[in-house]
């Protein structure tokens, strides 16, 4: 029995630490204004976006945020002037959240987690090393996802002349309409840019 148990005993620890808690999220990239699902260009400034799907939160986010109760918005401003052009989350029209906040939502539970491997610990003891590997792998996945979601957040910035502002704005669901405004300024003569925009679920 001692032989058996020693012989499955790697093989279960094995087993279990494969579904450990991780953050897999390729990179974002910026929307091509020809392929955008929406375009909206105003005196040589250019603004693309794409609501998310739950595949795209999936692919980029690793996490539904949808089911959360969040809409996420791809952003994507392209600058063809020599003007310094400010994006501000103020300039939508819609209300928006910090990533921060969207992130807090989604993290692993750590402590949830490592509770019940805990729990079968007590009965079957190889059942503690999970525990120390999930609860160590999910603290560092949630480290990773608030990273990544304040990376790739369109947070308020200056887009400087002929570069490209990309992220995401996340909507609270409820608050979601497909058609809404983003205004920008030019930083030296405060003149607003306002583009209608319209981003499907």
């Amino acid at each position: 029995m001692k032989t058996i148990c020693a012989a499955l005993c790697p093989l279960i620890v094995a087993t279990l630490c494969g579904g450990c808690a991780s953050y897999k999220a390729v990179s974002l990239p910026p929307l091509q204004p020809e392929f955008a699902p929406y375009v909206e260009e105003n005196d040589g400034v250019i603004v693309a976006c794409k609501a998310f799907s739950k595949a795209d939160c999936k692919r980029y986010l690793d996490r539904d945020v949808i089911s959360k109760g969040y809409q996420p918005v791809q952003v994507t401003v392209k600058n063809e002037t020599k003007k310094y052009v400010v994006f501000s989350e103020q300039g939508v029209s819609l209300p928006c959240v910090p990533a921060e906040e969207v992130a807090q939502k989604v993290h692993t539970n750590t402590a949830g987690r490592a509770t019940v491997y805990g729990v079968g610990a007590l009965f079957l003891w190889p059942l503690a090393v999970p525990a120390i590997v999930d609860g160590v792998g999910s603290s560092k996945a949630n480290q990773q996802l608030n990273s990544d979601f304040a990376a790739k957040s369109a947070d308020q910035t200056v887009i400087q002349p002929y570069s490209t502002l990309n992220g995401l704005i996340f909507i609270p669901s409820q608050d979601y309409q497909e058609r809404f405004t983003i205004t920008l300024f030019d930083r030296e003569n405060r003149q607003k840019m306002m583009f209608r925009l319209s981003a499907q679920r």
